[in-house]
Formats: structure tokens, C-alpha cells, sequence
């Protein structure tokens, strides 16, 4: 029985048919180009990115900056795809060029069988995304791609636009784009290999713009730490590359473990391979922070199947970023005492005090180090659970700061507030000194330190101070009761 026209195989037209061979080739290639544009934080109008027809339009092309990322050619039958050397070579046996050797000696472009490409195996995928997070990092603040000039903009288009895609393939490229070409629809190279190798490199002004700087001066502004103190925090962490910040809430350990990243980093507004936050809490897993396995759906033959992959956790991941940064990377991990840190932190016992020690895995049996260049910065809430809770294995690989609830700092801030009540930095002494005891769970100053009027300050006082102090004295109301709003001591220190 013939076939219905719905069913005939769909012909492509020029340049596509040379490019790819057949419908479906061109499909998973349109759908590959876009998802990596997309995996390398880019989309339909980024500058950063060139789409390209090289050796006489019988081959697509994607460029980011001026590296190529990947190619396709069904002629060759190959796809070629810049990755990590060390995790490729480790899994597959393709052929590759030499490292990018003037400017990065761990990438390299890899040809790819395009039968194996287009059935994606896990190891491959696996490559493929550590290789774009390193890519991404460094193209980052590109502003466009040297290649331009033979960037074919209709067809970038069609890779998110998917009726647009087929009137291309179907219709082929228009005669207006064609004569627009240039030199792109004549752009020869050498062998596939040395062609995708970076020619030079271009890290200049013109190419990126210039970050923000954050040093000390604005830590010391935007912290409110004395000299001596900002000095010591920065020498601690640059000397263990791991430090915890403990004290009573309120105190600010948050807001400075963030700025202290900042200022080692240099970066006002660092990306999230250099600077990044989690926080602990009882539910949180080595599973989520080292490695672990997750299920997923696969298509095979038509039916699905349930695999199981090892997974890299945030942890892992941060880090083989910064393996490849040149420059320091801070971890910040807030209420690190809310987790069970010695389940959570696994192998990181020993890895963190010998940073040139490589140990496998225990799911993907891949050797995994802690890099020189990552500091960890822990923020610990005394009032929650007691310091006493991390174990003596872990105490020695990190210093430990102590922040007070400290009205010398609040001063320090009211002295720039002209606006700020005038009785605010004496009704704020007497609380920290007199209201609780226990100065690990004494109320910190940072629930002042914003613009308060006596109608605001009132509601804050009796939302947030007062239920805190009487859940404190639970089993003595009156000792909270003496700091109610329109109590004696509040009221006399309002009145002065």
C-alpha cells in the first residue's frame, strides 16, 4: 500500500540537504543548537553568539566569543564538540585536536560520530554540561563574537522558532540571505580539528566589560566592622580557606560572609561560579551536596525506561567550575549547624584539610578534590543549636569568629542615620547588656538598622523583641514583662 503524502519523507532544501542529510538530522541538530545556546545563558538576539555555514555551506556552525562550540556536518557524519579533555578522554576514544594551548590547555575540540551523538549517551551528556559551565564562565562578559561578520541571523532565528524552522528547511534560505553572506557562504578552513582551535586570543577591553571592583573600603562601609576586625576575618579565611561565623541572630554573619566573598573575589557583584549561598537544614542530604542518584524517563526503541545516573551535587559542581577560574571562589553555607555537617560533608572531612588529595566517589567512582582556589564560609546561629554540635574532626579544619550582639557597631551605623531616633542607641544598649543572660541567645542589632519612625519602632518592639523574650522566659513572664513597650525601663529610656 503506498504511502500517504503525510508519511513520505520530507526533502530538504539547499543548504540543508548537504548539511544534513535527512528531516530528522536536522531536527535533533536545530533542537542541540538551542538547547546549548540556552545551557551557555544565551538566546535569539545575543551578540556573543555566531551561527556560521563554513566549508561551503556544507556544515553549521555555533561560535561563542571567538571559540567555536560545536559543529555538524552528515557529509563527514560527525559532530564536533569543544569539551573538557581530562572527562572525555576518560569515558570515549574520539578523536581530537590539540588543547586550545595559547590561552586553555583543558579544552579541546572532539569529533564526535554523529550516530553517537544523536543517541546522547549519559557519559556524553554528562561532558557536554560540564564543558558549557566552563564555557559560560568564560564568555561570560563577551559582548560579541568575532564571527559575526558571517552570522547567518535568520537561521539563529529558526533554532528557538520552530515554524520558522520549517520554512527554512523547507524553503531554504532565501536569495536575500544568500547575497548577504559574504565571505560566510565562501568561509573556508582547514581540517575540522585546527579550524575550531582558537587562532588568538581576544581578552581586551573592547570584548568584556569591566567588572565592578569591592575592596576593603567598601566592605568596612557596608559591614560596619572595625579596621582590625575586617583585617582579621580577610587574613583568617585566606589562611585555612575555611572559616565559620557564630554568634546570636541578629548580628549580621550573613550579610557579612556575603561581603567578605565579595571583597576576596574583588567582585562588587560576582557570578555565581565565583560567589555562591546555600543553607542548611535538617533535611539536607550528602545526596544534594556531594553526589548522588536521581531517577529519569529515557526513550529507548519506543518504550521508556527508568535509569538511575550519579549525579554531581551542588557542592561537586561548584567546584569543578572553579577548577577552572583563575582566582578565588567562596562557598557560603548559612545555618551550617541546622544540617548533620558530618553526614552532609562525607569525604570533605579529609578533603578539606588536604586539599591535594583526590578520593573516587561512591556513586560515579570519579576522583573528585576540593580546588585551592575555593574558601568555605559557614554561618552558625548559637541560639538554634549549640556549637558544642560539630565534632572536634571538624572544629580543627575551620576557624572560628565569634560575633556579639555589638552596640559599638549599631553606634558606628546610627552615626551615619541623621534621621535615626535619638534615644535608639541607648534603648539598644540596655537590651543587649540586661535583657538575656545567655549572650548566646542575645537579640543582635540588625532588626534596628533601617529607617524607623516611633510608630514603626513601636510595632517592631512588640512583633518581634517581645515575643523573642518571652519565649526565652517561658517559665518567667515577668522577666519578659519588665521590657514591654510601655514597661518602666522602655518608656523612661524613650522619654530621655
Amino acid at each position: 500500500m503506498p504511502l500517504d503524502d503525510d508519511a513520505a519523507p520530507r526533502p530538504l532544501a539547499a543548504p540543508f540537504a548537504a548539511i544534513f542529510g535527512d528531516r530528522a538530522t536536522a531536527d535533533w541538530a536545530f533542537d542541540r543548537f538551542a538547547r546549548t545556546i540556552e545551557r551557555l545563558g544565551g538566546g535569539p538576539n545575543d551578540p556573543r553568539f555566531a551561527l556560521t555555514l563554513p566549508h561551503g555551506r556544507t556544515m553549521l556552525r555555533l561560535n561563542l566569543g571567538n571559540w567555536a562550540v560545536l559543529d555538524v556536518s552528515a557529509r563527514a557524519g560527525v559532530l564536533h564538540l569543544t569539551a573538557l579533555i581530562e572527562p572525555m578522554v576518560g569515558a570515549f576514544s574520539f578523536p581530537r585536536s590539540e588543547p586550545y594551548a595559547r590561552s586553555d590547555d583543558s579544552m579541546a575540540v572532539f569529533s564526535v560520530p554523529l550516530d553517537t551523538a544523536r543517541a546522547w549517551p549519559e557519559e556524553l551528556r554528562r561532558v557536554y554540561e560540564e564543558s558549557m559551565i566552563v564555557l559560560a564562565e568564560r564568555f561570560g562578559r563577551y559582548q560579541s563574537s568575532p564571527s559575526r561578520r558571517f552570522h547567518q541571523a535568520e537561521l539563529f532565528r529558526a533554532l528557538f522558532d520552530t515554524a520558522e524552522r520549517e520554512r527554512l528547511l523547507t524553503d531554504g534560505l532565501p536569495p536575500a540571505s544568500v547575497a548577504g553572506e559574504g565571505r560566510a557562504g565562501r568561509e573556508r578552513s582547514a581540517p575540522a580539528a585546527r579550524a575550531l582551535r582558537e587562532t588568538r586570543p581576544q581578552w581586551g577591553a573592547s570584548q568584556q566589560a569591566m567588572p565592578e571592583p569591592y575592596p576593603r573600603a567598601n566592605f568596612l562601609a557596608d559591614t560596619y566592622l572595625t579596621e582590625e576586625t575586617a583585617d582579621e576575618l580577610h587574613d583568617l579565611l585566606r589562611e585555612k580557606r575555611q572559616i565559620i561565623l557564630y554568634g546570636p541572630p541578629g548580628t549580621g554573619k550573613t550579610h557579612v560572609a556575603r561581603r567578605l566573598g565579595r571583597w576576596l573575589t574583588g567582585l562588587a557583584d560576582p557570578p555565581p561560579e565565583r560567589l555562591t549561598i546555600i543553607q542548611f537544614h535538617p533535611a539536607y542530604s550528602y545526596e544534594e551536596f556531594i553526589e548522588g542518584i536521581r531517577p529519569e524517563s529515557r526513550e529507548r526503541g519506543g518504550r521508556f525506561h527508568v535509569d538511575y545516573p550519579a549525579r554531581p551535587g551542588v557542592f561537586v559542581r561548584f567546584c569543578r567550575q572553579a577548577a577552572h577560574i583563575d582566582g578565588p571562589c567562596v562557598f557560603i553555607i548559612d545555618e551550617i549547624n541546622r544540617g548533620n555537617i558530618a553526614r552532609i560533608f562525607g569525604e570533605l572531612t579529609l578533603l578539606l584539610e588536604y586539599r591535594d588529595e583526590a578520593i573516587p566517589l561512591p556513586y560515579s567512582g570519579e576522583r573528585f578534590r576540593i580546588p585551592p582556589n575555593v574558601h568555605l564560609i559557614g554561618t552558625m546561629n548559637t541560639a538554634d543549636r549549640s556549637i558544642a554540635l560539630v565534632d572536634f574532626a571538624l572544629r580543627r579544619r575551620f576557624h572560628f569568629f565569634h560575633f556579639a550582639a555589638d552596640p559599638d557597631l549599631f553606634d558606628r551605623w546610627l552615626a551615619r542615620q541623621p534621621s535615626a531616633l535619638p534615644y535608639l542607641g541607648a534603648l539598644y544598649r540596655r537590651l543587649a547588656a540586661e535583657a538575656i543572660d545567655d549572650p548566646n541567645f542575645a537579640i543582635g542589632p540588625s532588626a534596628f538598622m533601617r529607617e524607623l519612625d516611633e510608630t514603626g519602632l513601636a510595632r517592631l518592639w512588640r512583633r518581634t523583641i517581645m515575643p523573642y523574650l518571652e519565649e526565652y522566659y517561658i517559665d518567667q513572664p515577668a522577666r519578659a514583662r519588665l521590657w514591654a513597650w510601655e514597661g518602666d525601663v522602655v518608656r523612661s529610656l524613650r522619654g530621655s
